[in-house]
């Protein structure tokens, strides 16, 4: 079974192979199915990823939500929910979005549970509730990149980011 999710990982993306988790996978395939839809309507949308009764690894569908936020649907009761993920939408000057904000951290911290973003470059990230470390899994263009995204006149990304380090980017 773990030869499977390691191939699984490989032909998810070959930047998610080193991390050997099936949840990155899992992550990269429902970031993947929702990234260009989600830049077209420039709205978030967002599901979790967890373990069914069975012990088989699933996603909720993805739920719609608006420019800047998302409420997830409730996956099914007999669910152990490992992670939640979620798009950022298009690109725009107005939010520093390449990167997790401290509302996707705070909700992936109350609802003990690790998250997953997909941004407008392409980028995925994993947030660590426990160790609260953010950590860029695969980066520009690795999901659809928004056709107008750029780099220029942006701040600059790191692959990794304390909480309390991005806390600081986002002025809290």
């Amino acid at each position: 079974m773990r030869s499977i999710l390691a191939l699984l990982l490989v032909l998810a993306h070959p930047a998610l192979a080193q991390h050997k988790k099936p949840e990155h996978a899992a992550a990269y395939y429902a970031l993947r199915e929702i990234q260009q839809r989600s830049v077209e309507e420039s709205r978030e949308y967002c599901g979790f990823i967890g373990y069914d009764s069975a012990g088989v690894l699933r996603t909720t569908p993805a739920s719609p939500g608006t420019l800047a936020s998302c409420t997830i649907k409730p996956a099914p009761r007999d669910w152990t929910v490992v992670a939640s993920y979620h798009s950022h939408g298009g690109w725009t000057e107005q939010y520093d979005d390449e990167v997790p904000s401290p509302t996707d951290m705070y909700s992936d911290i109350n609802s003990q549970t690790n998250g997953y973003v997909g941004t407008p470059g392409g980028r995925i990230w994993f947030f660590d509730w426990q160790r609260r470390v953010a950590v860029q899994l695969c980066g520009l263009g690795c999901l659809y990149q928004d056709p107008i995204f750029t780099t220029r006149g942006s701040r600059s990304v790191r692959d990794r980011y304390a909480f309390e380090q991005l806390l600081n980017r986002f002025g809290e």
